[in-house]
């Protein structure tokens, strides 16, 4: 008897789901206007202040605020239809790139603005994410995912460098007024391109018919929380990124110490973006979904092994190289993406993504927070080290969790997600 292998997936069956290209081009619009206007108005900020203080704080004004939002609003991803939220979603970001191109705010009001447009931006990033799932059904929704990823990489990229480029020649508020292009653009394919479908908690009704509190996320979130699979799955995700975040943070320090200059540095910090984009790629386009299951904990190895011999300060190009490979070991996470879709609770695939956007952004803050410290105490090369060797720990300890976790379970009720 033989056997047929299915046809691997390939990014045009993706791109050729229903409203998918909608998606994936207002997504994509919005990534490079948010990394441009990042940019743009840090440096704005430290012209008008000459303040490093003033300018993190501009920079952080679009981050943590989502940590707030991602605790409070999530829960409203399920309750309205998806196309509505991702293009009122670009009407805030375009409404916010308008108001800093006039110049009439003022820092504080600049700042203010910056930070509540950040406090909602969790709403509509679950109800995007949410409507992937729905879209995109086996590999096809993992290799969706890993394109969003692929592309938030490079929009960083080219945001970052197409701003250096801009404002060498145009002026803050000119540079804000492209910002506002590109969110307009978004606002027009989210309009024309997004498919039209109902809520996701509609398809369950109660929790659709219910009146929203201000605690329903949070009660939500605690309820996800009970699902053993959804539960250690989100922790395997958490944890090793925080790490490396951490690991990561120390990129500039570390080409300070060994006088690097300015190109060299550079390199240092793109190495972990391009490595992760190598590995997205590699991982999402050329394995199949079997394979990504079984590399989930060898790529979590290499993700902490790879940055072991920072520990003997290596020159910054070896350093560069070190982190690109460790950061191909991010990859990890496609392996088990399907299996937490199919976890979420009917109706609640907003609420989870939610959730998984929350404890990342909220990881991406703690590493750091971890890694200076002990950088200022035990130097910089061997702290991002010690961050490898916890990846390491975590790999050991998540190994054996996910096995017993992934036994059946289903939190199907979702009177449970009510106040």
């Amino acid at each position: 008897m033989t056997t047929t292998t299915p046809p691997r997936t390939t990014y045009g069956s993706v791109f050729a789901a229903t409203g998918y290209t909608g998606v994936y081009l207002s997504t994509t619009l919005a990534m490079l206007g948010a990394s441009f206007q990042m940019l743009v108005f840090s440096v704005s900020v430290f012209a008008a202040t000459h303040s490093p203080a003033a300018s993190s704080i501009a920079f952080a004004a679009g981050f943590l605020p989502q940590v707030v939002g991602g605790a409070l609003l999530t829960s409203l991803a399920d309750r309205f239809p998806p196309r509505l939220l991702i293009v009122t979603g670009a009407v805030v970001r375009f409404v916010v790139a308008v108001l800093l191109a006039t110049g009439a705010l003022g820092l504080v009001g600049s700042v203010a603005v910056v930070a509540a447009a950040a406090m909602v931006a969790p709403l509509f990033s679950a109800a995007n994410s949410g409507l992937v799932s729905r879209l995109l059904d086996g590999d096809r929704y993992v290799l969706g995912r890993s394109l969003f990823t692929i592309t938030s990489m490079i929009s960083q990229l080219v945001g970052i460098a197409a701003g250096g480029v801009v404002l060498q020649i145009l002026s803050t508020r000119e540079a804000f007024a492209i910002v506002a292009g590109l969110q307009l653009a978004g606002v027009v394919v989210g309009i024309v391109g997004l498919p039209r479908l109902a809520a996701s908690a509609s398809a369950v009704g109660p929790a659709a018919a219910s009146r929203w509190h201000l605690g329903d996320t949070l009660i939500g979130y605690a309820t996800l929380m009970r699902v053993p699979i959804v539960r250690t799955l989100l922790l395997l995700w958490w944890t090793p990124l925080a790490l490396m975040v951490g690991a990561e943070s120390l990129a500039v320090a570390y080409a300070g110490e060994a006088h690097a200059n300015g190109a060299t540095t550079a390199i240092l910090i793109g190495s972990v973006p391009l490595g992760a984009l190598v590995g997205e790629l590699i991982v999402g386009r050329l394995c199949s979904p079997a394979t990504r299951e079984r590399l989930v904990f060898p790529l979590l190895g290499l993700l902490g092994v790879a940055v072991l011999p920072l520990a003997l300060n290596p020159p910054v190009p070896v350093a560069a190289v070190l982190l690109g490979v460790a950061s191909m070991g991010l990859a990890y996470e496609l392996g088990r993406q399907t299996a937490f879709r199919d976890a979420l609770p009917a109706g609640r695939e907003g609420l989870g993504f939610g959730l998984l956007g929350v404890g990342m952004m909220t990881g991406q803050g703690i590493g750091p927070l971890i890694a200076g410290p002990l950088a200022t105490g035990f130097g910089v090369g061997p702290t991002m080290a010690v961050m490898g060797a916890l990846v390491l720990v975590a790999a050991l300890v998540f190994r054996p969790m996910v096995r017993r976790a992934e036994r059946p379970f289903r939190l199907s009720d979702p009177s449970a997600f009510e106040a």
